[in-house]
């Protein structure tokens, strides 16, 4: 009996032991995150947490002007993120779970933190505290664009990899043996036009009247114009002219200038630039939406231009152009 409990003894020690060598090593053992829920909600989705009298007040008010401003580049109003104020007495588990939570309050402390995965797996969780309710709005007005691009750029994520589920994988294969770079085709899209520097890739739903186009431009860098907003307007009119044709005598895609496009820059390494705007055609009445990339190829000496555009007259915008944004970020 003493040998059979000496052998437990000696095993119990082993185990001990192996563990604290484990975690020495940086092997940490399972945490409760390994087994959280998966995310619920749709994505651009946000739920926010706010007691009443804040979300009535200047509070509310600036959270509104935040992330219910109009989507850029659609004809339509659209908001960026569908809303959900919740006061915290009412935050259930049932809320718990969602994609995108906003949790504000009133504090001691004045601070603005993210969590990943606070309750859920591919959660973002951010916090936004103050003193009072003329802090916390003040908070808002100086973090609430950096705060909105955290969400948006989780969204954005979570698009690219819904995507990639299904993939069309040996159109991705060919562009990728022909081009040399990598780009995610949604579902659907056939090639339309590939020539030695551009390829054309689109995706017709004609039961809802839904035609989404993707193009890929690479030119010779020679200058540092062929970067600005008024090289790169030109450099898509002159696509639009060559392969965009209207039904009518005479008719072609062209950019849209009575609503100027916008034109950010957005990464430094790779220098990339978005443009985003609308599109019409001369001599017809067809328009829709674009979003555009164009990165600096600096290894190779080229500019590589990336373009999404939309013709959806009837139906909502925001998804389309959003699937096409999440198409153009996946390029490499």
């Amino acid at each position: 009996m003493k040998s059979s409990y000496l052998y437990l003894f000696l095993l119990v020690c082993i185990g001990f032991y192996a563990c604290k060598q484990n975690t020495k090593d940086g092997l940490k053992p399972a945490t409760s995150r390994s087994v959280l829920p998966p995310n619920t909600g749709n994505i651009s989705e946000l739920v926010i947490v706010i007691p009443d009298n804040l979300w009535s007040g200047s509070t509310g008010k600036e959270l509104k002007n935040i992330f219910q401003t109009n989507v850029l580049g659609i004809p339509q109003q659209e908001a960026l993120f569908d809303v959900f104020a919740i006061n915290p007495s009412q935050f259930s588990s049932i809320f718990q779970t969602h994609k995108n939570i906003l949790w504000l309050s009133i504090d001691e402390r004045k601070s603005v933190s993210r969590t990943e995965e606070k309750w859920a797996k591919n959660q973002l969780f951010v916090s936004v505290k103050a003193n009072t309710e003329t802090e916390l709005t003040n908070l808002l007005i100086e973090q609430g664009p950096k705060i909105s691009d955290w969400f948006l750029q989780k969204d954005l994520s979570r698009r690219v990899v819904k995507l990639k589920k299904s993939a069309e994988k040996e159109i991705q294969k060919e562009i990728l043996s022909a081009y040399n770079f990598q780009i995610l085709i949604p579902e659907g899209y056939k090639i339309a036009i590939a020539e030695e520097d551009f390829i054309w890739l689109r995706r017709d739903k004609p039961k809802v009247n839904v035609i989404s186009n993707l193009w890929v431009q690479t030119i010779p860098y020679t200058s540092p114009k062929q970067l600005s907003k008024e090289y790169l307007i030109q450099l898509r009119d002159s696509l639009g002219r060559t392969h965009v044709e209207g039904a009518r005598p005479q008719s072609y895609m062209t950019t849209e200038m009575l609503y100027e496009p916008d034109f950010n820059l957005v990464s430094e390494n790779p220098y990339t630039l978005e443009m985003r705007g609308l599109w019409t055609m001369v001599n017809d009445f067809l328009g829709g939406s674009f979003i555009s990339y164009t990165k600096l190829d600096e290894a190779n000496q080229r500019i590589i231009y990336t373009e999404g555009f939309l013709y959806c007259p009837k139906e909502r915008k925001r998804f389309h152009i959003q699937e096409l944004e999440a198409v153009l970020y996946s390029f490499n």
